[in-house]
Formats: structure tokens, sequence, C-alpha cells
């Protein structure tokens, strides 16, 4: 049975979950149809598309706040949430209400008639649907999954932008790095600027960046960054830029300043410094500083690393941080490489929690436990099951000290899990 907008929200999430046979489903034409069909004008609108593999959500949190600075009004569209589904679509850095995504599937609903959509497929067409609504300035639309096959790619952007490239959901986009590099190449637009932010790019991405008749702009050649700390130093041609260090990676800080510079954004120094010293993300090197454990807890760390990048750059972070101790708690999908995740990780952490995660893709505790033990040779005694994530994070403060690291990594999931548990501070 269709819904209405008078549904809840709840109603409508589980609704979409239920109408289409496959939670992935790669192709345009379903929903290339279906968005023809909202006549949706973006021609006042700056459209930024970010794709990669790793950094898409700091990267447009980034530009958001440069685009804010402006006093640009500017939407967001990202995926996946971690507590809440408005969580998806931000308007000047504010989530939408309940009603206001109804509505927006209501629209969707309408004009998709008999042709079937992904949960995924329809909640993208409803954010792009809100965004049009707000009659916004600058569009920042961060894709799911590749880009060439993304429902986002059914947008025109002004400006591209790919982060990084690196292997993940390989059954989808490609089991080596200049495969995936094609896909994600699919965002560019001919006689469109596309920035890169990956510093070691496939040569597959220099084609794509002639067949697609793009103007590229490369880190490492149009744009710099170094990190010297306690600051960090961006370069852009003849113009050099230093703040204080970012609380996002920053490779994605570069990179968001790369697309504000190509656009002439007119941010003054000192904006500049705010964005820096004010742009989070939740589940992106997430910091608890108060928390439901006490004042003298360990800090807590939250990072969504699932893949072999994200993991290598988590511990790079956390090596700059320098802990006396790491307690990793970790929960990962079925689908990804357990070991390759874990690996980059392994001599910096003192003592392992795997975690059943409550969806059913996730992979099992006892599983992670095993691969860590027979795979990376990590000593039964450093592994402990945990039944969830929280359950991790109170077994490894009964040990750990303020001197000491709790992180939770592995998936948006894991994360989603942990804060489902935990207490108002």
């Amino acid at each position: 049975m269709r819904l209405t907008e008078n549904a809840s929200l709840a109603e409508w999430l589980t609704y979409l979950e239920s109408i289409h046979p496959v939670g992935i489903d790669m192709g345009l034409d379903r929903v290339k149809t279906v968005y023809q069909r909202l006549t949706l004008d973006w021609s006042e609108v700056t459209v930024i598309t970010v794709a990669g593999t790793n950094g898409k959500g700091t990267t447009c949190a980034f530009i958001e706040a440069a685009a804010m600075q402006c006093g640009y009004h500017v939407g967001v569209y990202s995926s996946p949430h971690i507590n809440i589904y408005n969580e998806r679509v931000r308007i000047n850095q504010q989530l939408l209400d309940d009603a206001s995504h109804t509505q927006a599937f209501a629209a969707i609903e309408a004009a998709r008639g008999d042709i079937s959509l992904t949960y995924f497929e329809f909640g993208t067409l409803a954010g792009l649907w809100l965004l049009h609504q707000q009659k916004l300035a600058v569009a920042v639309l961060e894709v799911g999954l590749g880009g060439r096959l993304d429902a986002i790619n059914v947008v025109d952007p002004d400006i591209a932008v790919i982060t990084s490239i690196g292997l993940d959901h390989q059954a989808f986009l490609g089991d080596t790095r200049a495969l995936i590099a094609t896909e994600k190449a699919g965002i560019m637009r001919s006689g469109k600027p596309v920035i890169i932010g990956e510093a070691n790019p496939p040569a597959t991405l220099a084609a794509a960046v002639i067949s697609h008749n793009a103007h590229a702009l490369w880190v490492g050649q149009d744009f710099n960054y170094q990190v010297n700390a306690p600051h960090f130093h961006f370069n852009y041609g003849d113009k050099h830029i230093t703040l204080p260090l970012p609380q996002i990676p920053f490779p994605n800080v570069a990179t968001a300043m790369a697309v504000a510079h190509k656009l002439d954004w007119p941010l003054t120094a000192s904006q500049w410094v705010f964005c820096a010293t004010h742009t989070t993300l939740n589940g992106r090197l997430t910091v608890l500083t108060k928390h439901a454990f006490g004042d003298q807890a360990p800090v807590i760390m939250l990072d969504a690393a699932h893949n072999i990048q994200a993991a290598e750059y988590l511990a790079e972070h956390i090596q700059h941080l320098a802990p006396q101790q790491v307690f990793a708690v970790c929960g990962i999908m079925q689908d990804k490489d357990w070991a390759g995740v874990c690996e980059p990780l392994a001599s910096l952490v003192s003592h392992w929690y795997p975690s059943n995660v409550t969806i059913d893709r996730a992979a099992k505790g006892e599983d992670i436990a095993s691969c860590l033990v027979n795979t990376l040779g990590i000593s039964q005694s450093q592994v402990t099951v945990v039944d969830t994530p929280y359950q991790g994070v109170q077994d490894a403060i009964k040990t750990a000290t303020d001197q000491d690291l709790v992180l939770i990594f592995g998936s948006f999931f894991t994360l989603s899990d942990f804060y489902a548990q935990l207490p108002s501070a």
C-alpha cells in the first residue's frame, strides 16, 4: 500500500526498505526517469558534487562552512546517517524536521509511478527535491557509491570533486584502483573543473579527465598543503594561507579549500581560521569530551573507517595523538576486508574488543576475533568479544586511564549502535 505525506518518517523508511528487491541496484535509467519528472532547475545554483573512497563527508562539511562564511545559502546532501535519517540533508548546517522529509518522500512517490527505486535512490531523489525547495545559492552533493552510476549523478555539477581513490565496494566498482578511479570520474562534466585530492592517482584518472574534457586541478601540482604542528599550510598558485590545525583530516581540508579558491569565494584570513577551528563531522575523528563515563574516563574517539585507506589514515592520526595505550572496539560489515581494515592499527592497539552489530550485514564479533588471532597474529589474550560496541567501551574503561584512547571504528552502523546505548552526559 502506498503512503502519503501524513505517514510518519519511521513508516516511510520502513516502506522504502520494502519496495525494491535489492538494496543496491547500479544504473541510472530508473532514477533519471523519475528525476526528469521532477523538473528541478539548478541554473541559479552552484552545484558541487563530491565523490571519493574516503573523505567525502568532511570535504563537504568544510565546503559548507566556507560557503556559510561567504554568506551563501547552502545545502548539503550526504549519506549515510548515524543517529537519525534527517542528518542526510542540511540547510546552513541545520537539519530539517520530519515533516519536510515526509513531504519530499510523498513527492517522489507521486513522481515515480510504477518505477521501482532502492532505499538509497528514493532517499537521494527526496534529498534533491528538498534542496531544490530551499532556493539555495550553493548545493553540495555527496556521492553514495562510485560516481558514474550513483543516483547523485543525475545532476550536472558546476564543479566536481574527487577526494581519494581506494579499494572499497569492489563488487560494484571493480577490484583495482584503476577501475575504481574510472567509476569515480563519471561525475566529471565536459568543460567543467574537477578538483582532485588523491595524491597518488591511477593513470586511468588522468585519462578520464581527458576523455571527459574536464579541467583538472591536482593536489601536489595546482594546490598543496603541509603540516608543521601546530600549523596547517595551504598553497594555491601564488596564494598561501596558514591556519591552526583543523579538526578533520588534512587532505580533505586542502581539497575543500581548493574548491573555494577555484570558485573565487571571498573568504578573509579570519574566516578561514574559523572554518579550520569549527568544522567537524560526527563519525570522523569524533572525540567525546563530555560523556556518560565520567570526567576521569579516557578519551573516546569514534571513526567510521571501514576500508584499508581510511584505517591507514586513522592509524596515522592516532600516532600524532600519541596515547599511552589504545583500546579498540571494532564492528565491521561482512563484505569488508576485516584483516585489511584492522591491520594498520594492529601495532597501536593494546587490546581489541570485536563486537556484534545489530544490522544483518555485520560480521559476527567472534569471526572478527578469529581473524585478528589467526590472520593478523594478535594474541588471544589481547582479544575480548563483546555483544555491543557500548559494552566494549564499558569493558575498556575498566582498564584504560585518562592517558589512553578508546577507539570505536569499522562502520557507520557500529557508531550508530554505540550512540543508541549512550546515556546523556
